[in-house]
């Protein structure tokens, strides 16, 4: 009888399993006989050339029936148990790949945290280019060899990258034959031929028969001592964040190239990202599992700045130990940061040596490129000299380029040369010592939104030392009737207007004058009846502000504040939780234009931009030299 193209490729798919030529035959419905003769034919099926794919796929099927199960560790070759210690050889060994010195150091790295007894979380950036997706392929395999029982995620921004990346690790485990190299990547010392395979040397990983092996999800081939582990939690598992809830829980997650920059364009998809990593990518893990959110940066506000700025929440101990700590141990303790970080960099310009920017130079951390073969400095200096502020953030991974941002952190913090804009010792409310504050100026600016953050900052101007001092700030999702409302029942005005305006005033320092902006949402706002009743009742001046296109106004603009801060004219709160709610303004100031909001910069920008017409200085007057014969002349006229 004839067999069809189907029941042979199911009768080499059963013999790849391990069955017999007679289990084989009754899997694909033909009979005994038939199968001896399509495994002689299948042997003497020869081309011109050689063999051709039919006779190859029958050798590496046949290759693959003979193999043993998994191996104990006593069991394996001592190369293999060389290349389960090192990873730069067992990338050699069973890929034929050359490691770069920090791709051996970012290989290490992660399966330490993977292995780690704590629940781990690292962000690792390098620049694109550098071989980060096969990098990780390699990492998955070696940590996969390391314990056969661990239960790892793949993830990607779509489930169709995410199952690329499964497959091919799916591939690696089954193949028999080693892999061979380009002849242009060889001659160019970029590659070798592989010296063996991973289930030749560690034996088995496709299980013979029941358990998972999709692309979806697989289970790999446990040793008999350990037994089969649930289908429930396979070895390796894809998802994307288009699929849907991810089930199940893991040892350890791998999320590669999760930033879209497609889908990150504004303000309100880039928190909805934020919130579902939170919510569904970061609970997955098991308590000693690790989390690694992997890629290039593609804007200094992206998803890796979001999470290197997570703060470590305390652990119990630490907690049980809250009324001995003080509070400064206790701020420290609240600023550990959440996420290792794993930087790699295309350039590092502090060893930068003309000698090492040939193609064959040595790389990082000896030389000054990371990869002189992959990026090469005649596309670094290309890119350095063309697209500076892309250079900067996607293959540095720096936040921003010094000279795009609206204020520079050592103006902030006082260092080099700047004299620094933080009052260490002053908290809210809180005057510097010996300040005279009859001449000062208080005034309040609010930037309200009718659904996302407001920002309400009260600022105190002294003239004469032209320092403009941060007494609050507070920065929160809230409603008109919170910022400013009436009660009739009491009689009583509430909202943070009502509240700072009495607090000032408790003070000695009185708010003068609030400027609040008026754009389309917030027209209504200024026009309520019980907004009127409380200027007069407060007598207090309140201004409108329009924004419109003001803010890119050169000489008026929002970059106009940046020259108070360069110079220390604006002083913030150092102490407490003043010093919190100065970080908020610090954050976005620094970041700006790039940045996630920019609330806060308004609200100081609102200040600034009204101040002159606020406060108008008072020359003294000043004679004008003459001479005494004029003088004279003068005196005679007069008489």
């Amino acid at each position: 009888m004839a067999v069809t193209p189907v029941q042979r490729k199911k009768y080499f798919e059963a013999r790849a399993a391990g069955f017999s030529i007679a289990e084989s035959a009754r899997k694909s419905k033909f009979s005994e006989a038939t199968a001896y003769r399509v495994e002689k034919a299948a042997q003497n099926l020869r081309v011109s050339e050689g063999i051709d794919s039919s006779a190859t796929n029958y050798r590496e099927l046949k290759k693959e029936a003979k193999l043993s199960g998994p191996k104990a560790y006593d069991d394996l070759p001592p190369e293999a148990q060389t290349a389960l210690e090192d990873f730069g050889y067992f990338r050699m060994r069973y890929f034929g790949r050359i490691s770069t010195p920090w791709q051996e150091e970012a290989g290490k790295a992660l399966v330490a945290l993977l292995e780690s007894p704590d629940k781990e979380y690292v962000v690792m950036n390098m620049p694109p280019g550098s071989g980060k997706t096969t990098l990780l392929h390699d990492i998955t395999c070696w940590a996969i060899c390391r314990n056969r029982g661990i239960r790892l995620l793949t993830g990607s921004a779509t489930m169709s990258l995410a199952q690329n990346n499964l497959r091919r690790v799916k591939r690696s485990l089954e193949r028999v034959i080693p892999e061979t190299a380009d002849d242009m990547l060889k001659a160019r010392g970029q590659a070798l031929d592989a010296e063996s395979t991973l289930a030749l040397d560690f034996g088995r990983f496709k299980p013979l028969e029941k358990e998972q092996w999709t692309n979806q999800a697989f289970i790999v081939m446990q040793p008999e001592d350990q037994g089969s582990i649930s289908e429930k939690e396979p070895t390796l598992s894809a998802y994307g964040m288009d699929s849907g809830f991810i089930g199940g829980r893991f040892d350890g997650c791998f999320w590669d190239d999760l930033v879209d920059p497609r889908k990150v364009r504004s303000a309100e998809q880039r928190e909805a990202m934020e919130d579902w990593y939170q919510d569904v990518a970061e609970t997955r893990l098991e308590p000693a599992g690790m989390l690694a959110l992997i890629g290039q940066r593609l804007a200094p506000d992206d998803l890796y700045r979001f999470a290197l700025d997570m703060v470590q929440p305390l652990d119990e101990e630490d907690e049980d130990k809250q009324d001995e700590l003080t509070e400064e141990e206790l701020a420290l303790l609240r600023k550990d940061k959440k996420y290792k970080h794993l930087l790699y960099r295309a350039h590092y310009e502090d060893k930068c040596d003309p000698a090492n920017h040939k193609r064959g130079g040595a790389a990082y951390p000896v030389g000054c490129l990371l990869d002189p073969r992959r990026l090469p400095w005649r596309e670094i200096s290309n890119l350095m000299s063309n697209r500076g502020e892309r250079f900067a953030v996607v293959y540095q991974q720096e936040d921003l380029a010094l000279d795009e941002v609206l204020v520079q952190n050592e103006w902030v913090y006082g260092h080099g040369t700047s004299p620094g804009c933080i009052d260490k010792e002053r908290d809210r409310w809180e005057l510097p010592p010996g300040l005279n504050t009859r001449d000062c100026i208080v005034v309040a600016t609010a930037d309200p939104s009718p659904t996302m953050f407001w920002s309400v900052q009260c600022w105190l101007y002294h003239p004469e030392s032209n320092q403009r001092f941060l007494m609050d700030l507070i920065r929160q999702k809230m409603e008109a009737p919170e910022f400013l409302d009436y009660n009739y029942n009491t009689g009583e005005f509430t909202g943070v207007m009502e509240d700072w305006q009495r607090l000032s005033e408790s003070l000695g320092i009185p708010i003068q004058v609030w400027i609040v902006e008026q754009n389309a949402a917030q027209r209504f706002l200024l026009q309520y009846d019980h907004f009127k009743r409380w200027r007069q009742l407060r007598s207090v001046e309140v201004i409108p502000h329009n924004t419109n296109s003001n803010k890119s106004d050169a000489n008026y603009g929002v970059t106009t504040i940046s020259q108070h801060w360069k110079f220390g004219r604006v002083r913030l709160m150092g102490k407490g939780e003043g010093k919190v709610r100065s970080m908020r303004l610090i954050d976005e100031v620094t970041r700006y234009p790039h940045g996630r909001t920019d609330d806060c910069v308004m609200a100081e920008w609102f200040f600034e931009w009204n101040l002159p017409n606020l406060y108008a200085p008072q020359n003294k007057a000043v004679t004008a030299w003459r001479p005494k014969w004029v003088k004279n002349t003068q005196l005679s006229n007069l008489r």
